[in-house]
């Protein structure tokens, strides 16, 4: 009984009422890609791995999170399927009875090798990070010739009864003239897709403005060729609106937070690899768990420091004002 008057005293909600129950963990900042909207060709400076969350400190975290009231736990990067023994901690997780939804973000470029092993461990559902369908273009977006792999990829996951979705940075000039084909490749994998408008970080300098693209335009776009409706918006506790298309089973989903900004709906705060709790993605501010964890707190004290922390969570980003220190590789998208 105690216990069950602890975890409801501390039920994870901001000071907006914005109820808290996603959690978003970084297990590296480290990606075999080079994107060039993330990170330069010549890669970036990487934090120490004594200064990375082991993993046993990530699943004593996440414990105290769930406890808390977090119902759906994503890893992610960096690219989280470079990391050594990834699966163990996937495993792991994969054990939490009271955890609803565990899901992993990639680039998709060694899922063939783990997709067995996701679905043992408890993944149902995977996010592949694929900009393009053309292999050349896929090349001059990410640095490498690894197209092929994905998408075998995704079609091992698929065959094993893995969902997957793809994640797509929407970029003029580069990748908008594939809109149709996403749709279509959806449609005949049974596979949902997501727009996502690119956001500036202090990668991509000026860069990203010239390859933005709002999501009215990408709408407007794919219903020359198809007929979209509305299947979830505004009061979801969801990041995306929602669509679904005419005369199939998949979803199309627009991340917008610059045109279209969610942050009154944004139910989740990220655990960096480093320990660090942030509770938006363009926030500076945030507290080091790792640190916490390493001078003993107790779980009553860590949950008072986290509680503390999501109190801190702003009623909405400042993407145009505070996005200079935002290394994407760390933060996980």
């Amino acid at each position: 009984m105690a216990d069950k008057v602890n975890e409801l005293r501390h039920k994870l909600e901001d000071r907006f009422g914005r109820r808290i129950d996603y959690l978003r963990i970084s297990v590296t900042d480290r990606c075999n890609l080079r994107c060039f909207y993330c990170m330069p060709k010549e890669g970036i400076p990487y934090i120490s791995s004594e200064r990375i969350l082991r993993y046993e400190e990530i699943l004593q975290l996440a414990d105290i999170f769930i406890e808390m009231g977090v119902k759906k736990i994503r890893i992610t990067g960096g690219e989280p399927l470079i990391r050594r023994n990834i699966m163990w901690l996937l495993q792991e997780l994969g054990k939490r009875s009271a955890l609803e939804e565990l899901v992993l973000t990639t680039n998709g470029t060694r899922l063939s090798e783990y997709a067995s092993g996701l679905v043992r461990a408890g993944v149902r559902r995977v996010n592949v990070s694929l900009d393009s369908l053309n292999a050349g273009t896929y090349e001059r977006i990410t640095g490498s010739n690894l197209h092929e792999r994905v998408v075998q990829g995704i079609k091992d996951s698929l065959s094993l009864g893995l969902r997957v979705k793809l994640n797509i940075v929407a970029m003029r000039g580069i990748n908008d003239a594939e809109y149709a084909d996403f749709i279509r490749y959806g449609i005949n994998n049974n596979i949902d897709i997501c727009f996502i408008e690119i956001m500036p970080h202090m990668h991509n300098n000026g860069l990203a403005k010239d390859l933005f693209i709002p999501r009215a335009e990408t709408v407007k776009e794919i219903e020359r060729q198809f007929s979209l409706y509305h299947i979830r918006t505004g009061q979801d506790k969801i990041t995306a609106d929602v669509y679904g298309v005419k005369n199939s089973r998949i979803t199309v989903g627009f991340i917008s937070a610059l045109s279209h900004p969610f942050c009154f709906r944004c139910n989740k705060v990220r655990l960096m690899p480093d320990g660090t709790l942030k509770t938006c993605l363009y926030s500076d501010s945030g507290i080091n768990l790792k640190g916490l964890l390493a001078k003993g707190l107790s779980k009553e004290a860590l949950k008072n420091e986290i509680e503390i922390t999501v109190q801190s969570k702003p009623p909405k980003h400042n993407l145009h004002a505070e996005w200079g220190n935002l290394m994407m590789n760390r933060v996980g998208g």
